[in-house]
This record gives C-alpha cells, sequence and structure tokens, in this order.
C-alpha cells in the first residue's frame, strides 16, 4: 500500500484497518505516514520526508524518493505479493505498478491521479498496467470506463470520516476559546513548502480581520506530520490559537474558514463551514501549470459542481487585502453564507453512500480472486 501524502495516509488508513478486520493475519507494508503506522502497516518510507509540492520542488527530494522506492520495489521482488493498493501518488506509483506487474500480483488504483485536471495520456498507461480502479467523485468513472480501464466508483472516504467530536462548548473550553464570539479557522496546507507559502499572507489577513472585528478568535489546526514549532515560528506572537487533533471540531464551529486547496476544502464543506479556498506555489511551478492544467476552476468543491460556489484566490490573487475582504463577507453575509451551504448539500449527494472502506477492500478481494493469486 503506497500513499505519498496526508489524505492519502488518512484514507490508506482505513483501508488498511479494514483489511486487517477481513484478513486477520495479512501484512501490508509500504510508504505512508503515521495514520497508515498507527493502522498496522509496516512503512518502508515516511510521507514527512517525501510529500512535496510541484515538478521543480521535488528535485531536492529525488534521493529520498529513490531510495524509499528502491526498497519498496526489492521487497515486491523478493517476497511473495498478493496484491497491490496504490493511492494516487501518480508519478510514483505508476512507476512502481511496472515492478508489481513484472512480480505477477494484482495492482488496484485507488483514487485515481486527477488525469481530468492534466497529463490525460496518463489513461494509457493506467489501463496497461491497473487491473481496477477505484473512484472517489462520481464523474472520473466515465472518463476510465471510455478509456476501457475496469473502474468503479466507491464513492468519497470523507463521507464516512468528517465527524465532529465534541460539542461547541466542549471544543471551545479545551482550546481556551469564548464560544460567544466568532472563529475563524485557518487551514494554511499539511505540506511544509505550501504552508511556507500561505501561512504568512494568512496570518497578515488575520492582523486585517482584527482590526475590523476586535472580538474574532483565530483557530490554526496542525495538519499531522507537520511540526508545532515549525507553525509557530510563523506565527509567532500573533493571537492565533494553534491546536492539534481538533480539526473538525476547529472548522465545525467557525463561522468561515480560510482553507489551503485540497483535501481540506472538501473536509470544510462536508463540516457546513462557507470558505474561501487559497493557494500559492512558486512562479515556476505556477507558470508551467497554467499551460499545461484543463480546468478553469481550482478548488476540488467547484470542481465537482461544476461552478465557483466557493471563492478560490489562487497566485497574485491571494493577497491579505483579498483574503481579508472575502473572509469578512463569508462571515457578514448571510445570503453568501445561505447559497454556499445549499450548494455543500448538493455536493454531499453526488459523493456515494458511504462504507467506502469496506467497498475498497471488497473490491480489492475481487481482483485477488479473480487473478488466482492466493489470498
Amino acid at each position: 500500500m503506497v500513499a505519498g501524502e496526508a489524505s492519502g495516509d488518512m484514507y490508506g488508513a482505513e483501508v488498511a484497518r479494514s483489511l486487517f478486520r477481513k484478513f486477520p493475519g495479512c501484512t501490508i507494508y509500504g510508504l505512508g505516514g503515521q495514520r497508515m503506522r498507527e493502522a498496522g502497516v509496516q512503512l518502508e518510507g515516511d510521507i514527512s520526508h517525501t510529500a512535496v509540492v510541484g515538478p521543480f520542488e521535488v528535485i531536492s527530494y529525488l534521493g529520498t524518493l529513490y531510495g524509499v522506492f528502491r526498497r519498496i520495489a526489492e521487497r515486491v521482488e523478493s517476497e511473495p505479493l498478493t496484491a497491490a493498493i496504490l493511492i494516487d501518488f501518480p508519478d510514483f506509483n505508476l512507476r512502481l505498478a511496472k515492478r508489481v506487474k513484472d512480480a505477477g500480483a494484482p495492482i488496484v488504483y485507488y483514487i485515481s491521479p486527477q488525469v481530468w485536471a492534466w497529463r490525460e495520456g496518463r489513461i494509457k498507461q493506467i489501463r496497461g498496467l491497473v487491473d481496477k480502479m477505484l473512484v472517489i467523485f462520481p464523474f472520473e468513472e466515465e472518463i476510465y470506463r471510455k478509456a476501457g480501464v475496469d473502474v468503479e466508483f466507491v464513492g468519497h472516504p470523507l463521507i464516512d470520516m468528517v465527524r465532529t467530536t465534541k460539542s461547541k462548548e466542549e471544543f471551545c473550553s479545551a482550546c481556551k476559546l469564548d464560544p460567544q464570539k466568532p472563529i475563524i479557522a485557518l487551514l494554511p496546507g499539511s505540506r511544509r513548502k505550501e504552508v511556507r507559502y500561505i501561512l504568512p499572507t494568512l496570518c497578515q489577513a488575520m492582523e486585517k480581520i482584527a482590526l475590523r472585528k476586535p472580538d474574532t478568535q483565530f483557530v490554526l489546526p496542525i495538519a499531522p506530520g507537520l511540526d508545532r514549532g515549525f507553525i509557530e515560528n510563523i506565527v509567532k506572537k500573533r493571537p492565533i490559537t494553534i491546536v492539534a487533533d481538533e480539526t473538525y471540531n476547529a472548522v465545525r464551529y467557525s463561522r468561515a474558514a480560510i482553507v489551503a486547496s485540497g483535501t481540506a476544502t472538501l473536509e470544510t464543506a462536508l463540516l457546513g463551514t462557507p470558505e474561501v479556498i487559497v493557494y500559492r506555489i512558486s512562479r515556476a511551478t505556477w507558470f508551467l501549470g497554467k499551460f499545461l492544467l484543463k480546468v478553469r476552476l481550482f478548488g476540488i468543491v467547484n470542481i465537482i459542481l461544476g461552478e465557483e460556489v466557493v471563492p478560490e484566490l489562487f497566485q497574485d490573487k491571494m493577497t491579505s487585502e483579498e483574503v481579508t475582504r472575502t473572509a469578512l463577507r463569508l462571515m457578514d453575509d448571510v445570503w453568501i453564507q445561505s447559497r454556499i451551504r445549499g450548494n455543500y448539500e448538493r455536493l454531499r449527494r453526488q459523493l456515494g453512500t458511504g462504507n467506502v472502506a469496506e467497498r475498497v477492500v471488497e473490491a480489492v478481494s475481487a481482483v485477488v480472486a479473480n487473478s488466482g493469486t492466493d489470498v
């Protein structure tokens, strides 16, 4: 099982637990993070050392990635393998798939590379390597079916996972917040480099919002795998409450959220909190991406719904002034809040009916049975 970043680690952990319930004696190894390790996966590499953004940023990590690739590939070739579950992370996983294929084991690809956004040519490579593609967005199923890939829409795993664990009063008490005052959640991303690009601007926006609304409280949930000291070094002495293991509570009880593009934007939507999606990467990566990307919208919430239902501020548009202006509108405009929440309900209906990890395991079991590999 191979996942290359935080959301894949989260989804992989749920599948691993489901696999262990169905096959108590099985061994799972690969690449992941803290959550997959806690679920019982033997890690040959940790995503805290491999998760990067953009083709230029990856260069400094090539040595580490190659070392992890070599260890996993050698184990695939030296030990009998029942199946491989590859989770997104296509540049790594499609190369590994060739080694798995040569070893004679079936390959299930869970969470498709974003071929609908860029590098559509990968579909041909996937058709030749992957035994089963399991997609989490409904529109992806038709793309693969037309390309001749065995595909199944299993639903989005966040449907099963996004839940609050405390009441607002309990959360505010634990985090020393006033439940009677408005809260804004700041989610600057799950990778160190994207946090470096995004969080300083969010801190500037926080200061501007506080000048306009002095009673506003700001909470920043740390993504798993990020070091608290790293975040604190950017936040410095600003009145931002940094919390760990409270992301869903923090977002749910906020009046608005400022969220880095990625899985967190979908989590925020499922929690019903109005959000502005922000993102910034290196100029070189952004310049390259403008020529390669096929989509006119960037936030996954907007892509699924086919329109900009939540505001997007990307690259040069992501200024502290624009973030401030948009966040204040989300806090104050009741009509905007109602429209966004109505679209969130439409979004939820498109993401499946749940039990996703179990569906993945059933699909893996069927692929293994059809391949003749011993379980």
